[in-house]
């Protein structure tokens, strides 16, 4: 048997490409023309109508294409979304540590050790290890037992890297799923990936720039009603404070509970509001 070689990877988003690159929310504008939308709205003050209204069916005309990787347990909520097409890497006919944009053979895996505590880091990130590792032993020995690959794989840990998709998807389920997994709340891995496209979205497609964020920033409130150590009560330690939830910020977004109950925001600072996304989107896409 080769040395088992594991190697630590961050989730990874590539090859994103908007269809009709810098053109292509002109469709958006055309869509939204033969709805009936008149000339005499400017094309960039349409698509931004289009998205800020939520009129979204006229955004399913623009097509976006990207490459992701992401671990074997978390590929699952990534699958949850709706109206995407996904080719996605084969454990049944490809030896997992072998395949797509590696270098040299190993078996990745994807483990967010940073968010540890530190009273507990070195030992928890120790007893993950670990475990990974004698799942992926357990995995080689079965393939070296000539066990066929689609049995083996089930010895395989959720960390592995194995959620690894050619993904096709319109814009309006693209902006639903970042709309969810840039929320604190999403899981770290989502998090990450959701930076990683919200940074390569607003690169090609200049236009959506101060249009995209969570859902509380795209709609005006906050579905996170009640959340305890999220939206209220103390601060859960393993959630990113929210930017939007303190009053008096200039940019405090309530939920849809607070706004039954009276609550009246004060006026919206967007531009301080963009800030604190973008650095907490930084962060969350390095990985570190």
């Amino acid at each position: 048997m080769n040395e088992l070689k594991i190697k630590k990877v961050k989730p990874k988003v590539w090859n994103l490409e908007v269809i009709k690159g810098a053109e292509a929310w002109k469709e958006v504008v055309y869509s939204a023309r033969m709805s009936g939308v008149p000339p005499q709205v400017k094309d960039d003050n349409c698509f931004r109508m289009m998205i800020e209204n939520d009129y979204s069916s006229s955004l399913e005309h623009i097509i976006i294409k990207f490459d992701l990787k992401m671990s074997k347990g978390n590929a699952p909520e990534f699958l949850e979304h709706r109206m995407a097409s996904h080719s996605g890497y084969s454990t049944r006919y490809i030896e997992v540590s072998k395949g797509i944009e590696k270098k040299e053979e190993a078996y990745e895996v994807i483990i967010p050790e940073h968010l540890l505590d530190n009273e507990i880091k070195n030992e928890s990130a120790d007893l993950l290890t670990d475990n990974i590792d004698e799942s992926i032993k357990a995995y080689r020995d079965l393939v070296d037992k000539k066990v066929p690959r689609e049995i083996a794989r089930y010895a395989l840990p959720f960390a592995q890297a194995v959620g690894i998709y050619h993904v096709t998807i319109n814009l309006r389920s693209l902006l639903n799923m970042l709309s969810l997994r840039l929320c604190v709340r999403s899981s770290p891995e989502f998090r990450c990936i959701a930076s990683q496209l919200y940074n390569k979205l607003v690169k090609e497609i200049p236009q959506m720039q101060n249009l995209v964020g969570c859902r509380g920033f795209m709609r005006g409130c906050c579905p996170e009603s009640g959340v305890t150590g999220v939206r209220t009560g103390e601060q859960h330690k393993h959630y990113p404070v929210c930017p939007f939830k303190f009053p008096d910020t200039g940019i405090y977004i309530p939920t849809i509970k607070e706004l039954r109950k009276g609550v009246v925001a004060e006026e919206f600072d967007k531009e301080k509001a963009i800030k604190a996304m973008e650095s907490l989107y930084s962060k969350w896409m390095s990985w570190e």
